[in-house]
């Protein structure tokens, strides 16, 4: 019971705050657009010391990904899984099928599809995580579909639910829109939405396992600087700071904007250690940075496809983001792709919040 009382109130925390500051500001009515169409966030235009300040931050978390001896991370002698010559599992091989013919029809926009053109993010994603799972299957004999199918079709769900909490703190900062959505009833939009942001999750957690599956990452971040676990009674003072977090954010969304990838990280890791839930971090008292890392990189490889895929559809969406408004890689701003870093390990301690709130007895 204390540990589902921990979680409700950390994802209380999580949206209560910057939706107090929204009602203060009157933004009410705005926040239940649907589609959200309007635009009332001025952003700052480029600027160049912002820019390079982004840029050389997202430049050194790249260094510490592929060079982690610079930073007196070295590789570890951790038990590596060979792999398992197998053939692609049938499942692999719809999804690729899936992916090509959903990738066709989303840049093709073909007339004779109708409306359907307009639906394709899904299928498309679909199939790529039934290609990854695949691969994970062939590699390693196990994978989230063949194993975990249960979980793996809760992942969906989860998804959407916490891809509809960012769509919500976009609200105040509109980093990114929505273009081909304006002919979309509420209901339409909604249910179009779900369905794209139910992808999220399984995504970066099929690429996660896939990653895994090869000996470099499983071994180049395991032994580093150690990390003490703060004590019970500071955890909550973590807590306290994201919430006052997003209270800033929820007021100045302009030059805060990027805290929207850092805030949740501020109030989940810290409730999950309360409620004595494994995470990503209790491993870096050990020294180890694997999970935390691999996540990273998994976020990363998913934006690009992201952003690969989105580039030709439409609907598609768009960026909005202060200060680096330059040198596009597809429609993102270079330095925006330092948000993935941090988004995988919040994918994956909100899928931990979310499987221990509704499931207590469940492993980490």
């Amino acid at each position: 019971m204390l540990r589902r009382l921990i979680l409700l109130v950390s994802l209380i925390l999580l949206v209560v705050p910057i939706l107090l500051v929204g009602l203060h500001r009157g933004l009410g009515p705005l926040l239940l657009e649907f589609p959200p169409l309007t635009q009332y966030v001025e952003h700052a235009p480029f600027s160049i010391p912002h820019f390079f300040i982004y840029v050389l931050l997202a430049l050194l978390a790249m260094a510490i990904l592929l060079r982690p001896a610079w930073f007196f991370i070295q590789p570890g002698a951790a038990p590596f899984t060979p792999r398992i010559a197998r053939s692609m599992p049938w499942w692999g091989g719809c999804g690729l099928v899936l992916n090509l013919v959903s990738w066709t029809c989303a840049w093709g926009r073909f007339e004779w599809l109708g409306v359907l053109k307009e639906h394709m993010f899904f299928p498309l994603w679909l199939g790529y995580i039934l290609v990854v799972d695949g691969l994970v299957y062939r590699r390693t004999g196990s994978s989230w579909l063949s194993k975990r199918t249960g979980a793996f079709i809760v992942l969906f769900p989860a998804s959407a639910l916490s891809w509809w909490y960012f769509e919500f703190v976009n609200r105040f900062i509109q980093n990114w829109y929505y273009a081909g959505v304006e002919h979309y009833s509420a209901f339409g939009y909604i249910l179009l939405a779900t369905l794209s942001f139910s992808t999220v999750f399984p995504a970066i957690f099929e690429t996660r396992d896939f990653l895994f599956s090869f000996r470099w990452f499983q071994m180049a971040y395991r032994n580093g600087p150690k990390w003490k676990t703060p004590p019970s009674p500071v955890l909550p003072a973590f807590m306290i700071t994201g919430v006052l977090g997003f209270v800033s954010l929820g007021y100045y969304p302009v030059p805060l904007f990027a805290l929207t990838w850092l805030l949740p990280l501020a109030i989940l890791a810290p409730a999950l250690a309360l409620a004595g839930i494994i995470s990503p971090f209790n491993a870096l008292k050990k020294g180890d940075y694997t999970e935390l890392f691999v996540l990273a990189w998994a976020a990363l490889v998913c934006g690009f496809f992201w952003e690969m895929w989105n580039f030709y559809s439409m609907p598609k969406w768009h960026y909005t983001v202060p200060y680096v408004q330059a040198l596009h890689v597809f429609e993102m701003p270079l330095a925006g792709f330092a948000g993935y870093l941090p988004f995988g390990p919040i994918c994956w301690i909100m899928w931990l919040a979310i499987k221990h709130l509704f499931h207590p007895g469940s492993t980490a």
